[in-house]
């Protein structure tokens, strides 16, 4: 059995792939949304691209006087191309193009109008209140660097600077295997000695979350099915980046995932890690015709496997997609709640950052096992602890990893 540190199986599974790199692909933006920009996405036009209205007003051509003519009303979309002379003016709306001859915008309150003739109320000097055509950028400017994750707002700056297809990292393809006779899904029969397979309903949605395509896949350990899921996992890895399994990767009888993986030329980077919950747990890679895939094997416990989860699978996954920073921010906060737990390895506790009175508190979890499920359902950071501290009273500082 070869134990490790948190730091030192991140160090050997990051050293798996010292040269990966991403593939390329051209997306339109409806497929855009969390992935990450592989090249710099430039402007295809000036913004805004025409000389704009700021609100509901008239664009006039200045005169000696403050009385015009209104030769045309023109909303947002529309463009009128006809000529408007000195004293003569064009209503528009917000957003409207400015007609070339006119050279400024004068708010509809600033204004008294009469039929077809409007007289200019207040003193407005020539050329004001008009957006110039590429104030924000010129066709060309990078608006978003290479390595960005496209959010709702980027993806609406792309769009709205003439992108139709934008340029992302591959998604990383990701098979993850769930295992154990113990697990039923939602709709199957669960008898006594049986779990509902939550499983699988905390790690695909992260997978995705983080930018993954993936393929799931049940595994039983009964040991008359070992050579048939041997065969079924080897099938499902062929074209994958990453394995992630959770469950099967302690010492019983029948933790068999090991066996599993080793069946398909892994190579073993570790077999434990001295942190709790989650010690249980399994690094690996295979190399076959140049691709290398990286095997996380979990622990099947929820809160063990999702503290595993954050702190090697969330810095593998950002790496394949392409992010350029895979770490989590780390906050110090005061403890809402004591910790009643030694600490004779690394710990991380789950639990939930919040903001009282503009301090950040972290409420531990009320059950820190490792087969805990409820807290899961509000866990949004994870407290550190170093192996020999000690119990930590109410009001104690602490580094929290903020998920």
């Amino acid at each position: 059995m070869e134990i490790v540190t948190i730091t030192e199986a991140r160090r050997r599974l990051d050293g798996a792939l010292p040269s990966y790199e991403a593939k390329i692909e051209y997306v339109t933006p409806n497929q855009a949304l969390g992935r990450i920009t592989a090249r710099d996405i430039t402007a295809a036009c000036d913004y805004p691209p025409y000389r704009k209205s700021p609100f509901d007003g008239y664009a006039i051509h200045s005169h000696d006087g403050n009385a015009y003519e209104v030769v045309a009303t023109i909303g947002a979309g529309i463009v009128y191309d006809g000529p408007v002379a000195a004293g003569q003016a064009v209503r528009l709306m917000t957003g409207c193009a400015v007609p070339d001859d006119c050279d400024t915008v004068v708010p509809q309150e600033y204004v008294e109008r009469q039929g077809n003739h409007i007289r200019v109320t207040e003193s407005i000097p020539p050329g004001s209140n008009i957006i110039p055509k590429g104030e924000e950028c010129r066709s060309g400017a990078v608006i978003i660097p290479a390595g960005t994750k496209l959010t709702a707002g980027a993806l609406s700056v792309a769009v709205g600077l003439g992108n139709e297809r934008l340029p992302v990292y591959a998604k990383a393809k990701v098979l993850f295997l769930t295992s154990g006779r113990e697990l039923v899904l939602p709709g199957e029969v669960r008898h006594h000695g049986q779990i509902y397979n939550s499983n699988a309903y905390l790690f695909q949605p992260l997978l995705e979350q983080y930018g993954a395509e993936v393929t799931f896949y049940h595994v039983s350990d009964g040991p008359d099915q070992l050579a048939d899921e041997m065969a079924a996992v080897r099938r499902l890895a062929r074209d994958k980046d990453l394995i992630v399994s959770t469950g099967g990767v302690s010492v019983g009888l029948y933790d068999t995932m090991p066996q599993i993986y080793q069946s398909l030329g892994a190579v073993q980077l570790y077999d434990r890690i001295t942190m709790r919950p989650g010690s249980a747990s399994y690094g690996g890679v295979i190399e076959t015709d140049g691709r290398r895939t990286l095997i996380l094997g979990l622990s099947g416990n929820p809160s063990a496997s999702f503290n595993a989860f954050h702190l090697l699978a969330v810095p593998i996954l950002r790496r394949l997609n392409g992010e350029r920073n895979s770490e989590f921010p780390v906050v110090t906060c005061h403890l809402g709640d004591a910790i009643y737990k030694k600490n004779p390895v690394d710990r991380f506790v789950q639990g939930r950052l919040t903001y009282e009175q503009g301090q950040p508190i972290f409420t531990p979890n009320t059950t820190l096992t490792s087969s805990a499920l409820l807290g899961l359902a509000h866990t949004n950071a994870l407290a550190y602890i170093k192996k020999g501290t000690a119990p930590l009273p109410k009001g104690a500082p602490i580094e929290v990893i903020f998920l």
